[in-house]
């Protein structure tokens, strides 16, 4: 049976949190929730489940990076799934093979919001890293120095990152979990200009990655899609005929969105991430400068 740590934060709702412990403990024996929510109905709820109850005090500012090192340290096990509070898995039998028999250092399930999208193929070229449904090896993780605290935000593509860098394999299986915050989900306009609102800070730890040679190009085709609606929108003003090449840039979209509607609501946050990548530039040349 896996060893399996999930982190339990002061923003968690609680059917989220009985029903990831409701996951883990049908999937594992040997579980530990590292509690830093500070919340007596929290406390309440996991002490109900047969687990390890490790309290401490809420960070200051979220910094995941920092978080998952608090969260590998109560580990036991070299081998471990790691869970958020938000997920269910309906077997962790995949993730541990990536890991044990297959030799890799970090593997993980694609998110679904559905119970039907747990049933949808994982499509080609799909390869969205995450640590909310993933399976480590934690020696290997050790090996790197466990997580870049610098990256707070994005400790999930930084780790991804790094293990290739160093030669290590990585990668997803078939299966999906089913994710139950939705608050990524670009759904409606709402939804939409929230995730944009998101990306006008993303770059920043995005450029970080370029600036320390740990860049995936698979990671920054967004910024390269986007990008074209400023190129052709600003070269159509000297040249009206290159408007033209919107068509086939939009159908691309619509197609790899799966309909005209989804490709909608990616559109503005896509843009924000392409817009703002001149601050995320700015911002790690200062940083560099300052020789942090």
């Amino acid at each position: 049976m896996p060893e399996v740590l999930i982190p339990v934060g002061p923003g968690d709702k609680k059917e989220w949190v009985q029903r990831t412990l409701a996951s883990a403990t049908a999937i594992s024996d040997k579980v530990t929730v590292y509690d830093n929510s500070e919340r007596e109905d929290l406390g309440e709820l996991i002490d109900r489940f047969n687990v390890r109850h490790v309290k401490d005090r809420k960070l200051e500012t979220v910094n995941m990076a920092k978080l998952r090192n608090k969260l590998l340290s109560l580990a036991t096990e070299n081998v471990v799934i790691t869970m958020d509070s938000d997920v269910v898995i309906p077997s962790a039998e995949s993730l541990v093979k990536k890991v044990n028999e297959d030799g890799y250092a970090y593997s993980w399930m694609h998110y679904a919001y559905s119970e039907e999208e747990l049933k949808r193929p994982r499509a080609v070229g799909e390869e969205n890293p995450n640590l909310g449904c993933a399976a480590l090896n934690v020696e290997k993780i050790r090996e790197i120095g466990m997580f870049d605290e610098k990256y707070a935000r994005d400790e999930d593509i930084w780790l991804y990152s790094k293990l290739k860098k160093k030669g290590m394999t990585v990668g997803p299986v078939e299966e999906r979990c089913l994710h139950l915050n939705s608050s990524h989900l670009r759904k409606d306009f709402r939804t939409s200009l929230r995730e944009a609102r998101r990306n006008l800070w993303r770059t920043k730890y995005d450029m970080m990655m370029v600036f320390d040679g740990l860049t995936d190009f698979t990671f920054l085709t967004g910024y390269l899609y986007y990008g074209s609606y400023y190129v052709i929108g600003a070269s159509s003003v000297l040249f009206p005929p290159i408007s033209l090449m919107f068509f086939p840039i939009i159908g691309f979209g619509i197609k790899y969105y799966g309909g005209l509607r989804k490709w909608g609501y990616n559109l503005l946050p896509g843009l924000a991430l392409a817009i703002s990548l001149p601050y995320g530039f700015l911002w790690n040349v200062l940083r560099t400068l300052r020789g942090k």
